[in-house]
């Protein structure tokens, strides 16, 4: 009897002990990480030029819109590149299969807020944050970085980004207390521990692949047919559609056109450009839109001229 207890005793206290050293280890992150976690105007005069912002996928609406958690991450990070911190913008979420697409939402969303296409790129395999920041560097070849997230994932994310080797800063996106809070913080202790001790080993990421240059352009990430649209009239306007359905439709509409030779003198206001072909010129005059290719034209019909006003209207 005497045995048991005095087994029971070495249990409990190995139970207490291990308990308290991963409740070190959770603290250790968080302390260890937490300077490095600023404010937009703190970092207006921060010394260092960085060479891109990652934001870290979050879950999309029924829709295939990014979450109210997401559009968050978003609109910081669009808001970093739009305060200049850095000109590329690394969108790094869960693309593993073809009906949960974060990333092309989340670059979607950007370009309709105004960011260029060719400043995006798109990590489609970042399924956890270790692969998200071991890509970053491996793959995308970046050494400074912004990371954004909410406060109670950064740290990880900043602690496997500095046992990575990385300059890294982290910003808040939080702007909104959301339901289910302690679940998330318990689920977010219990990831600090794993990935405290993948630091150690530093595995290579789930997914390889070639090197990305985040220097260069963002288009070479773009895995699915998209179209721009350039307002010719204000260059900084463009319209990025990657929904596969607005796709289709409007490869129809200009493909598949009874074009005749061209009578229409008025200037273009619209170059539709498409990934996979031709550019294509929108011409709207009066009531009428009239798409032209080279010295060739035709003019929409009715439900095809709706739909395109309301394409122009993004």
């Amino acid at each position: 009897m005497k045995k048991m207890k005095k087994l029971f005793i070495v249990l409990i206290v190995c139970a207490f002990t291990g308990l308290m050293a991963l409740f070190g280890i959770d603290l250790y992150v968080r302390i260890s990480t937490d300077a490095n976690i600023k404010t937009v105007e703190e970092l207006k005069d921060y010394p260092v030029d960085f060479d891109c912002i990652v934001i870290l996928g979050a879950g999309l609406k029924n829709d295939g819109t990014p979450s109210p958690m997401l559009k968050e991450r978003l609109d910081k990070g669009i808001e970093l590149y739009e305060a200049g911190l850095s000109q590329k913008i690394i969108m790094s979420g869960d693309h593993e299969f073809p009906e949960h697409d974060e990333v092309n939402a989340m670059k979607t969303y950007a370009i309709e807020q105004g960011v260029p296409s060719k400043d995006i790129f798109m990590d489609h395999t970042g399924l956890s944050t270790y692969d998200s920041m071991y890509r970053t560097k491996d793959i995308f070849g970046a050494e400074k970085v912004l990371v954004v997230t909410q406060k109670y994932h950064l740290y990880r994310a900043l602690y496997i980004g500095k046992s990575l080797d990385l300059e890294i800063v982290g910003v808040d996106a939080e702007k909104t207390k959301y339901n289910g809070t302690a679940y998330r913080e318990s689920r977010e202790f219990l990831a600090r521990i794993k990935d405290f001790f993948k630091c150690v080993t530093k595995p290579e990421s789930l997914y390889g692949g070639k090197a990305i240059p985040v220097n260069g352009d963002g288009n070479v990430t773009n895995d699915k047919d998209y179209i721009t649209i350039e307002n010719n009239l204000e260059k900084e306007k463009k319209i990025y559609i990657s929904r596969k359905s607005d796709v289709k439709r409007i490869k129809d509409i200009v493909e598949t056109g009874k074009y005749k030779k061209g009578t229409c003198e008025d200037t273009p206001q619209y170059t539709i450009k498409i990934s996979t072909g031709d550019d294509y010129d929108v011409i709207v005059s009066g009531e009428k839109i009239i798409i032209r290719k080279k010295n060739r034209e035709f003019t929409l019909e009715d439900d095809d001229a709706e739909y395109m006003r309301t394409i122009l209207k993004r």
